[in-house]
C-alpha cells in the first residue's frame, strides 16, 4: 500500500497488479480502475479479447497480456482527475454522458487507439487541475486565518500587541497575493508547467500567513486573561432582615448548652 506524503510535490501511487491465467476484467469491461485510494490493474494470458467497444461495426480487440495503456490511464485519473475526452457531465440528467465523436487521438484515454503516451493537451489539463486545486486551497487557508482574526475581541492591551505583529502578517499576506498574481499571469500565458512549479511555494506562503495569524492570536489571549476589571458589588438593603433572621436561627440551634447535672 501507499500513502500521500506531507509534501505536495510528492505523491505515492499504490498500484495493485493482479495476474491470472483466465480472462479477468474489472467491472466487466476494464483492465484497470482508479479507486479513491489505489489503482487496480489486471493481466491475463489472452492476446486477443473482443471488447465491448466497436468501431465500424467491428469489435476492438484487446491484448490482455499488456494492460500498460489502461494502467497509465487509470494512474492519470488517480493523480490528477484526468478523464477521457468523450466523457462529459450532463447537468440536465446530473450524471456523466458520453459523446464518442470526441474519442480521438493516440493516447491512453482514447478507446480506439493503442497509444500509451499522454498528449500535450492532456498534460495541460493535468496542470490546470493542479493549479486550480492549489489556488483554491490557498484561498481557503488565507480566508480561514482572516476569519479567526475577525472573531477575536479587541481591547486596548490587545491592540498594542497586535501592532507589534501587524507588519509580519501584512508581509506574509502580500507574499501570498504576489504568488496568486504570478500564477494567474503564467496561466494566462498558457505556461501551465511553470505555474505548477509555484504550487509548493504558494502552499508554504499560505501556511506562513496562517501561522503568523495563529501566533498573533496566541499572544493576545494572555493579555485578555491579565486585564484588570472593576467589580461592582451592589448591596440590596431588603436582604438585611433575612440575614438577621437566618443568623439568629443558626445561633439558637448551635449555641453552647449548659451540661445538665446527673442525678442518681
Amino acid at each position: 500500500t501507499g500513502e500521500h506524503t506531507n509534501h505536495r510535490s510528492t505523491l505515492e501511487v499504490p498500484v495493485f497488479w493482479f495476474i491470472h491465467g483466465e480472462p479477468l476484467l474489472l467491472d466487466k469491461h476494464y483492465q484497470a480502475k482508479a479507486l479513491s485510494n489505489m489503482v487496480v490493474v489486471v493481466q491475463s494470458d489472452v492476446d486477443s479479447w473482443e471488447s465491448h467497444i466497436q468501431c465500424n461495426g467491428r469489435s476492438i480487440l484487446w491484448d490482455l497480456r499488456k494492460p500498460v495503456k489502461a494502467a497509465i490511464a487509470a494512474s492519470a485519473e488517480y493523480v490528477s482527475g484526468l478523464l477521457p475526452s468523450h466523457l462529459a457531465y450532463s447537468s440536465a440528467h446530473e450524471t456523466a454522458s458520453e459523446d464518442w465523436t470526441w474519442s480521438v487521438g493516440c493516447n491512453p484515454l482514447s478507446i480506439s487507439s493503442k497509444g500509451w503516451q499522454l498528449s500535450e493537451f492532456q498534460q495541460d489539463v493535468i496542470a490546470r487541475n493542479y493549479i486550480i486545486t492549489g489556488v483554491e486551497e490557498s484561498i481557503r487557508v488565507v480566508n480561514s486565518a482572516i476569519q479567526r482574526l475577525v472573531t477575536e475581541r479587541t481591547s486596548e492591551q490587545g491592540f498594542k500587541i497586535f501592532k507589534t505583529k501587524e507588519s509580519v502578517m501584512v508581509e506574509k499576506y502580500n507574499s501570498v497575493v504576489n504568488m496568486w498574481r504570478r500564477v494567474a499571469f503564467m496561466s494566462r500565458g498558457l505556461r501551465y508547467g511553470d505555474a505548477v512549479k509555484l504550487m509548493s511555494s504558494l502552499e508554504e506562503a499560505s501556511n506562513g500567513f496562517s501561522h503568523a495569524v495563529n501566533s498573533t492570536i496566541s499572544n493576545l489571549h494572555p493579555a485578555k486573561c491579565a486585564r484588570q476589571r472593576k467589580i461592582d458589588v451592589q448591596l440590596d438593603m431588603t436582604t438585611i432582615p433575612a440575614f438577621i433572621v437566618v443568623f439568629g436561627l443558626l445561633w439558637f440551634l448551635l449555641r453552647p448548652r449548659r451540661p445538665k447535672p446527673k442525678i442518681n
